[in-house]
């Protein structure tokens, strides 16, 4: 077991985020993330950098004070700790670059500034809009996410709104026409969503499972009712002409990049 120390003058989320994706190319039970977060003076560097000795610890550091970072490196050095100094290169970088040195203020990508707001009241909006309710409020949004249940609508539209955008998502049901506001929303605005029909029938047995009830028994999960969705959410969205997308074992953050691409946002 290999322990990781996250080491940060914030929350330390920048410096976990780069670890957890090195330590996902490895075995999930190889390694171990501690957290040591608002590390902002010099008498606690050195009682973490004491630990990570004890323990053969590698640190993960994301320290915007220079002179915090410095001390890591010579102690480090010292005492033979491997580390990692994920912000000392890029600050020393863009200082040579632009002529003057950076603020060394911790937290400052995280304060609550105008970006700060807007996440939030675009949050509110993909709630308020989920699952087709407000259709009224749909000419707001920046984006319209289409396509059958379990496609992944609610899940990607909340990621897309951490991102500040405005984004509603609407289930496309045979039964269950679309409202006419959505064809007043332009094309480009639409994202349609399809996805591979066994994958799509594994992910509602699953959920079926989850909510007690049995898959056999529920046309829900029936490969016919799944194709037959399908076939009507393609018709709607090429008579929406919107782009589509196939989400297919595809992560949340993959598909949002490639929406975000394909919008140049």
């Amino acid at each position: 077991m290999v322990k990781i120390f996250i080491v940060s003058d914030f929350t330390g989320e920048t410096a976990e985020h780069v670890a957890k994706a090195a330590t996902s190319q490895f075995n999930k039970k190889s390694s171990e993330l501690v957290r040591f977060r608002y590390v902002n003076n010099q008498d606690r560097l050195m009682e973490i950098l004491h630990r990570a000795q004890e323990e053969g610890a590698i640190i993960i550091a994301t320290l915007v004070d220079h002179q915090l970072r410095n001390l890591l490196a010579k102690e480090a050095g010292a005492r033979n700790i491997d580390y990692i100094d994920i912000l000392g290169p890029i600050l020393g970088m863009l200082e040579r670059k632009m002529g003057y040195p950076p603020r060394e203020t911790p937290g400052l990508m995280r304060r609550m500034d105008e970006e700060y707001f807007r996440r939030v009241k675009a949050i509110e909006f993909a709630i308020k809009c989920d699952d087709g309710k407000s259709p009224e409020l749909l000419r707001e949004a920046d984006i319209v996410l289409v396509g059958v249940s379990r496609s992944g609508k609610t899940p990607l539209a909340m990621y897309l709104a951490h991102k500040g955008l405005m984004v509603a998502n609407m289930p496309l049901v045979p039964e269950s026409p679309p409202p006419r506001e959505l064809f007043d929303v332009p094309g480009n605005k639409i994202i349609g969503l399809t996805i591979d029909p066994a994958k799509l029938r594994r992910i509602r047995e699953e959920r079926l499972r989850v909510m007690g009830l049995d898959p056999e028994v529920s046309m829900y999960a029936k490969q016919e009712r799944i194709e037959e969705e399908l076939r009507y959410a393609r018709e709607i969205i090429e008579a929406l002409k919107a782009k589509i997308f196939d989400v297919t074992n595809k992560a949340v953050e993959e598909t949002a990049q490639e929406i975000m691409d394909y919008l140049n946002i």
